[in-house]
């Protein structure tokens, strides 16, 4: 009996020693494993951690941007911005805003021109009130104006930057936005006239400032500049092409002489660019679009037809006429009047209605020229809970076809 319980406790310690051996084992191979990763450990190189980010979507990198210095000083360089901003032009999208009484502006923008209701949230412009007018972007920048109160908003960041006091005592302003793309620079244009005048007057100060790096913006200062061969009034919205600020204008404030005047940003001069024969700006309606990548004026009909010029050949001032002429699309959306707001990258010509009655929810009109038809798209206002009573009555939501995400610290 006592050999029996011998016999058992030496198993039992032979067992025991067993665990404790396996146990040390797996703690070894533990700390031999870590200490392998430190010695073995891949490092990627800086070319491939560029790649990797910039295809990735804006809200990751913004993440990003927090975790090290390191990340933050690669995305916020000029490299991988220029990197970032060359992608984003392959991939144009929708940008909308919404039209609210109280709220700042909030932008949206959709993944693709493919599916213009896939609506992301853009950064919150929390410093921009519903009242500042909102132009064209270029290249993902926007110069919002109220008064003479001008900001420029990065609506893939968030940011929004005052520039300085435009200071006049004359009270009409327009500005336009541009981009040099041999010196990577924007540059902002300000001309001023005063209606109080009674004989016609045209614009008398032209100014310039021009957008740098994070911080110079408000440093620095509106530079005067000469137009005086080139008298004008800005007539239409401002459209940069290639370097070149085009837009409508008349010869005096009483909209007699209408011509289409180009602002070189990197020269910093205005020439005139030979106008559609037989055409005259005399209201409102004319817009500058782009259709089908090129240069054309619009005359924007409420009777379901758009008549517009379009520039075939910049160096020979060449224009060629076309019609668009919009369906009775009653069976469609239940409305007849729309306004043309250009062409997208599938070539199809998209409209918005000149107003909504309710109950109808915003959309927009896709229109394919070659087969006649025509989709309705419904845009849902997404994180904006909107009531009839807080939108404004005689307002949409605005809407750009070639909105480009832009990483451009302000």
């Amino acid at each position: 009996m006592a050999m029996k319980r011998k016999r058992n406790r030496s198993e039992e310690e032979v067992n025991n020693r067993k665990i404790e051996t396996r146990s040390m084992s797996r703690k070894n191979n533990l700390a031999n494993q870590k200490v392998g990763d430190k010695k073995n450990s891949v490092f990627l190189p800086l070319d491939l951690i560029i790649v990797i980010f910039a295809n990735l979507p804006l809200k990751s990198i913004a993440k990003f941007l927090c975790l090290s210095k390191l990340w933050r000083s690669i995305i916020g360089g000029k490299y991988f911005i220029d990197l970032f901003m060359t992608r984003s032009l392959t991939r144009p999208s929708f940008l909308f805003t919404h039209p609210h009484l109280t709220m700042d502006n909030k932008f949206f923008h959709s993944s693709s021109h493919e599916s213009p209701s896939s609506l992301h949230h853009n950064g919150a412009c929390t410093t921009l009130s519903h009242d500042y007018v909102m132009p064209t972007p270029v290249r993902g920048l926007i110069c919002c104006r109220h008064g003479q109160k001008m900001r420029v908003c990065n609506p893939s960041t968030g940011q929004v930057v005052r520039l300085l006091n435009f200071k006049t005592g004359r009270i009409g302003i327009t500005s336009f936005l541009g981009y040099d793309p041999v010196g990577d620079v924007y540059k902002v244009l300000c001309m001023t006239r005063d209606f109080k005048v009674r004989a016609p007057v045209v614009s008398s100060q032209h100014r310039v400032v021009s957008l740098g790096p994070p911080g110079t913006s408000r440093k620095q200062k509106w530079r005067d500049i000469e137009c005086e061969e080139l008298p004008h009034v800005p007539a239409t919205n401002g459209l940069c092409v290639d370097g070149v600020v085009y837009y409508g204008a008349w010869t005096n404030s009483h909209r007699q002489g209408s011509m289409i005047v180009c602002f070189d940003v990197r020269q910093e001069v205005f020439r005139r660019l030979k106008s559609p024969e037989d055409v005259e700006i005399k209201h409102h309606r004319f817009e500058l679009l782009r259709y089908h990548g090129k240069l054309a004026l619009v005359d924007q009909s409420y009777g379901g037809r758009v008549d517009m010029w379009v520039l075939v050949d910049v160096e020979k001032q060449e224009w060629s006429k076309d019609c668009v002429v919009v369906p009775c699309w009653l069976e469609l959306v239940g409305l007849r009047s729309f306004r043309f707001l250009g062409t997208i990258g599938t070539g199809e010509c998209v409209f918005v209605p000149h107003s909504l009655p309710d109950p109808y929810p915003f959309f927009v009109v896709i229109y394919d020229r070659k087969k006649g038809e025509g989709r309705r798209v419904v845009i849902p206002r997404i994180g904006v809970n909107l009531s009839r009573e807080a939108m404004d009555p005689d307002k949409v939501m605005t809407v750009f076809l070639d909105h480009v995400e832009s990483l451009m610290l302000l």
